[in-house]
């Protein structure tokens, strides 16, 4: 019957040097319905790894919470395959794994079969009508128990700094890295480009075209040889090219 309240902000980090990562806790228990202190809105500096060892210290999470998980992830797994088709819930579980499923993609689904007229129905105990939506709706109170959706959380946060995030940051220096690269060879093409280019209007310059169409412009061209052909034998009637046979000759 005590009211849920916040009573602590988590502040974790790996290093001092490292970002800062928050995490808001909520507790029902003994005294939580009194007024908070000052003192209760201090925060506290936990090391990522330790997060759950912390929480069970503190008897926030039972110490067989490992247990109590891949239970509920087996039920996750089972509930999956018998969802409704349904557009909403396509879209919560569109691009994630069964396995990489948490307490808060679980919510989702159990919220959007709630919100559906067909599967929100309850008989007169208060019981969820659909099989679906009650088997969702059970296991987050598996998750709720003993707070096991705490002891998911500190080991997806673990998870995510010691490996997730280091990884992240790899493919990112890669892809920068490629990124830098392709740049550079862009660069490099244009270059060449430009000089193939200075080339071939060269080129075309030498033949007197413009290079826009060099086959049509060649065909136009060759028009012309006939004219030269007639200049040529005209200058070989010439006097000039007479004289200079005779005195070949002689």
């Amino acid at each position: 019957g005590a009211r849920a309240r916040p009573i602590h902000s988590l502040t974790c980090t790996e290093q001092s040097w490292e970002p800062v990562k928050t995490l808001e806790m909520r507790t029902t228990g003994e005294g939580n319905d009194k007024p908070l202190k000052p003192e209760d809105e201090l925060p506290i500096d936990i090391n990522y790894a330790k997060f759950a060892d912390w929480l069970t210290e503190r008897q926030k999470i039972k110490a067989d919470w490992r247990d109590r998980l891949r239970l509920i992830q087996q039920k996750v797994q089972h509930a999956v395959e018998n969802l409704p088709d349904n557009p909403q819930l396509n879209t919560v579980k569109a691009g994630i794994n069964v396995s990489d499923m948490n307490y808060h993609t679980c919510k989702k689904i159990r919220d959007v079969l709630t919100s559906d007229a067909d599967t929100s129905k309850k008989n007169w105990l208060g019981q969820y009508k659909n099989e679906a939506t009650s088997a969702w709706e059970a296991i987050l109170k598996l998750y709720a128990k003993d707070n096991v959706h705490l002891a998911e959380a500190a080991q997806v946060l673990t998870q995510n700094v010691q490996y997730e995030i280091p990884a992240l940051r790899k493919v990112v220096q890669g892809c920068v890295k490629q990124q830098q690269e392709l740049h550079r060879k862009e660069a490099e093409y244009k270059r060449v480009s430009h000089e193939y280019r200075a080339r071939f209007d060269k080129e075309c310059h030498k033949l007197g075209i413009k290079g826009s169409d060099v086959r049509a412009e060649l065909l136009e061209r060759s028009r012309e040889l006939p004219s030269i052909y007639m200049s040529v034998v005209e200058a070989v009637k010439s006097s000039d090219v007479e004289a200079a046979r005779e005195v070949y000759a002689a």
